[in-house]
């Protein structure tokens, strides 16, 4: 199985490997530092990639930092082969953008991309992805605009069945032979082809699987920072690459607006340190260390969330 790595160059080289080397092996692509167009003010680039023959279409497992993927207009004139790239993120948060489309996809989701027209892949984070890339040829009609750049959830549906099968044919390409393989590569070209049939307003865990991925990551994000971080909508919303008008959308069909998830998780985390620390803190101290306003705005959040006082809590938990 063909590997490149960044670790085995020097660091001055990995970041010239990475861009004229590595992704070059793909379709014409162009990584930067994200924030720049070109740049990489980094030192060093960490990344690796596992490739193997899936017949006419060819799967990788890549594993690097935080950076843009460019294919602009420049790219795409020196595309030799007309293909479709499917990927599937096992970490990590990607915006991905292809003409007037725009979506977050995560850790249960995969989207498609179009290598005949430009796209941009901005990783928020450092990730980590199975990518399967398939002839166009192999998808009857080519993959219409509305069907790229879509979140689509890998948790139900025919979402569910693409992701299942990329994740199988990738871990058992070792011990597969060029028939099976052959096979294998056919399968995910077959059902790539099958969503592109699919009219967008019914295909299945599209639009809700990437919602429900991305307001996963916010509130993981929360639950980690909330104590210190500014948890106001622009600062979250910038941190995540969406508008703060997208991110009060995120939450329309969810049990809590954004700000009532934010107090559950402040009041949550509180209450856990509450019980961790049984009281030596005072209350007082908890309240300000937390993001209450004062021991009033404790004792409300506290009984909204949780339908108790944080003595009364404490005590129950004795």
């Amino acid at each position: 199985m063909p590997r490149w790595n960044t670790i085995d160059r020097p660091v001055s080289e990995q970041y010239a490997y990475w861009r004229e080397v590595v992704c070059a092996a793909f379709t014409p692509l162009r990584p930067a530092a994200r924030g720049s167009r070109d740049a990489w003010s980094q030192r060093g680039l960490d990344g690796r990639v596992d490739t193997h023959p899936f017949g006419s279409s060819n799967g990788a497992e890549i594993q690097t930092c935080e950076q843009v993927i460019h294919h602009g207009p420049d790219e795409v004139r020196r595309v030799t082969e007309e293909v479709v790239f499917v990927n599937l993120m096992l970490n990590g948060r990607c915006v991905v953008t292809q003409g007037d489309r725009r979506s977050m996809s995560g850790p249960g989701t995969f989207s498609i991309v179009d290598a005949t027209r430009p796209f941009d892949l901005d990783y928020l984070d450092p990730w980590r992805a199975i990518s399967f890339r398939v002839p166009t040829a192999q998808v009857p009609g080519r993959l219409g605009e509305d069907m790229t750049a879509r979140a689509y959830s890998s948790g139900s549906g025919l979402g569910a069945v693409v992701a299942d099968t990329m994740r199988a044919a990738w871990a058992q390409a070792p011990a597969l032979s060029g028939p099976e393989a052959d096979a294998a590569g056919a399968a995910v070209a077959s059902l790539t082809a099958a969503l592109s049939r699919t009219c967008p307003a019914d295909a299945p865990g599209m639009e809700a699987g990437g919602a429900h991925a991305l307001r996963r990551s916010i509130e993981h994000h929360l639950e980690r920072h909330v104590r210190y971080a500014d948890t106001s909508p622009s600062a979250i919303a910038r941190h995540f690459a969406i508008s703060v008008r997208k991110l009060h959308q995120l939450y329309e069909d969810a049990p809590l607006t954004y700000g009532q998830t934010v107090m559950r998780i402040r009041v949550h985390g509180c209450a856990e340190a509450l019980l961790t620390t049984r009281g030596r803190p005072t209350l007082t101290h908890l309240a300000a260390e937390w993001g209450f306003s004062d021991l009033s705005h404790l004792n409300r959040a506290f009984r909204h969330h949780l339908g108790e006082s944080p003595r009364e809590h404490l005590a129950r938990h004795a």
